[in-house]
């Protein structure tokens, strides 16, 4: 007789209970996850008032997230071999999605699957072209990087067949990011994004040249970035909403970053769209407080200034909270502003609570006379889990004037 495969069961927490059930797609550290196996990748957690069993990725490396829910029921796969038959079925679904709205997208960098709002925890996977990117937020996934290879290899021959290739990349750091399948050395590749052309880079530091997450942000201000004659670009990195505002028939646009290798980044983008009227475009290597400064000591005023700030900005001497960076940025930018001109913020965390983005870029507006507008969240092929506010890492807001 062949003897039945059964994974490791554990005991959780009242609260983990609760929290799954509503939806929350997380384990955290607590005294129960200490006493969970080590090297056992797949558990069941238990629920002593039902027979539900709750079927967990396991990722003890984590500082924080100590598994991710896969599945609640009283009925689920009992091996590695059943959990990747139901991995394929979600990644499938996932795919197909995309598929639906492809064109309606209209550029070639989308997200086959988004992590826990596809079903799929700690997992993202995104096309670039012929390329996909695999990113890695918990470890467990690695274990299982052949399956998750042979599974896109064979779903993309049916619905992408221009794919060839696929690249992995662990991001459970800010600082220490790891590529791996770089196939015969391709690390570079151009997209096009709303028509516009965008180098990218699939080997340098924690990101490759575009924020797909934020594209479908950069379509819903189209209305706004048409009505401003002049834009100014704050944290541009290599220059997506610049090149946007551009071929949206901005009359100038200014973009800030600190960091030269962005703004010759941004410089190669430009290059690469001749159909874009560069002498339109200035660069400006400079701390954001201090080119902020600049332009209000000059007398120069915009009519749309986009901020958005990286998790831990840095102005070249200290590094500070981003939400925190406003309480200098909201009166620099509004001394900077038009008369009916309006301000984008972002913040791309998930430990800040839109609530309380908004309460603290609500009260620092109404000191400049500003107010709320509009707010901006992902969505198309980035959409956020109900129940999983963490899941809503990326938020904006407009601002206007009073």
């Amino acid at each position: 007789m062949v003897k039945k495969h059964k994974l490791p069961r554990v005991a959780l927490h009242p609260a983990t209970i609760k929290h799954a059930k509503k939806g929350h797609p997380w384990v955290t550290a607590d005294s129960f996850t200490k006493d969970f196996p080590k090297k056992e990748n797949l558990l069941i957690g238990k629920d002593p008032k039902s027979d539900d069993r709750i079927f967990l990725l396991h990722d003890p490396t984590h500082k924080k997230v100590k598994a991710r829910i896969w599945e609640i029921g009283k009925e689920m796969p009992e091996s590695p071999n059943g959990f990747i038959r139901s991995f394929a079925t979600r990644l499938e679904d996932s795919i197909l999605k995309r598929t639906k709205v492809q064109e309606k997208l209209n550029r070639d960098n989308f997200y086959l699957a988004f992590a826990e709002a596809d079903g799929i925890p700690g997992l993202m996977i995104q096309k670039f072209n012929n390329i996909v990117l695999v990113q890695i937020y918990c470890d467990f996934w690695y274990y299982f990087k052949n399956d998750i290879r042979r599974i896109i290899k064979k779903l993309c021959a049916q619905y992408f067949p221009e794919v060839d290739k696929t690249i992995f990349q662990q991001r459970k750091e800010a600082d220490s990011v790891k590529f791996s399948d770089l196939e015969n050395k391709v690390n570079e590749i151009t997209i096009k994004e709303f028509g516009i052309n965008y180098h990218l880079k699939f080997d340098y530091r924690y990101d490759i040249g575009i924020y797909s997450d934020m594209s479908s942000i950069r379509k819903k201000l189209t209305n706004e970035i048409r009505g401003s004659k002049r834009v100014l670009n704050l944290y541009s990195y290599t220059g997506a909403f610049s090149l946007f505002s551009l071929s949206l028939k901005a009359e100038h646009v200014t973009s800030v970053d600190l960091s030269k290798d962005y703004i010759d980044w941004l410089e190669r983008n430009l290059a690469l769209n001749p159909q874009l009227d560069a002498s339109k475009h200035t660069s400006k290597i400079s701390s954001v407080e201090k080119a902020l400064k600049d332009f209000s000591i000059a007398g120069e005023k915009f009519d749309l200034i986009i901020c958005d700030p990286p998790s831990f900005s840095s102005d070249g001497k200290r590094s500070q909270n981003s939400l925190k960076s406003y309480d200098k940025l909201i009166p620099l930018m509004s001394a900077c502003l038009s008369d009916s001109g309006k301000i984008v913020a972002f913040i791309n965390t998930h430990q800040t609570s839109r609530k309380k983005f908004n309460e603290k870029i609500g009260e620092l507006a109404g000191k400049e006379k500003l107010s709320i507008e509009k707010q901006l969240k992902m969505d198309e092929d980035c959409k956020t889990l109900g129940g999983f506010a963490e899941g809503d890492y990326l938020k904006g807001v407009v601002l206007k004037r009073i």
